[in-house]
């Protein structure tokens, strides 16, 4: 090709119309036609060559972690983004575990459900004021419920089973609530308590 370009060249053709005649690239006509290219070429060449290949090695405290939280139940993308390394790095210090059978699948995400929504509650909780509006009481989170001030514009309840929602939408429904334990929830729907 490098001919062919040439030839064309001292026949006065422009680097448009040789790529236009030979269906190259531009930068091909400019790296055979230009000054100095090959040199360039060659030291950049040498240039990499050079260097030399920087092993960066893994800390033992953090290679120590990688197995205990893989086998608690995150896959290797996720202890890698945990300890801040590559997911090759993780794949190459654990043992990789047998891959889970539908029903480990299920349980699996059964158990992250519940944590989460778990963990829902108690942020929500938190976010409420953390006892109950009318009498205080604050000793068990499952004894803690939410009360829609008006049930017209509630959207979802928040205790509901199976659903999880994101903590926005949450936020967005708890400030249509009050906090309130069992007992005093009852007794409002028997309307024994006035809002």
């Amino acid at each position: 090709m490098k001919e062919q370009i040439l030839k064309l060249r001292d026949e006065g053709k422009n680097y448009n119309q040789i790529v236009e005649i030979l269906g190259c690239a531009k930068s091909t006509v400019s790296y055979h036609c230009g000054k100095g290219q090959k040199e360039k070429a060659a030291k950049r060449q040498k240039s990499l060559k050079s260097r030399k290949r920087i092993d960066l090695k893994t800390p033992d405290s953090i290679i120590t972690q990688m197995q205990p939280l893989y086998d608690s139940g995150l896959s290797s993308p996720q202890v890698a983004k945990k300890l801040g390394v590559a997911k090759s790095t993780v794949l190459k210090y654990i043992t990789v575990r047998e891959q889970l059978t539908e029903e480990e699948k299920k349980k699996n995400n059964i158990k992250y459900v519940n944590e989460r929504r778990r963990a829902l509650k108690k942020m929500s909780i938190e976010y409420k004021g953390g006892k109950c509006k009318c009498c205080g009481y604050n000793k068990c989170v499952s004894a803690l419920d939410f009360h829609h001030l008006d049930p017209f514009k509630k959207d979802f309840s928040i205790g509901a089973k199976g659903y999880t929602r994101s903590w926005e939408k949450v936020k967005k429904e708890l400030d249509k609530c009050i906090l309130i334990c069992a007992n005093c929830h009852r007794e409002i729907h028997e309307g024994l308590i006035k809002i």
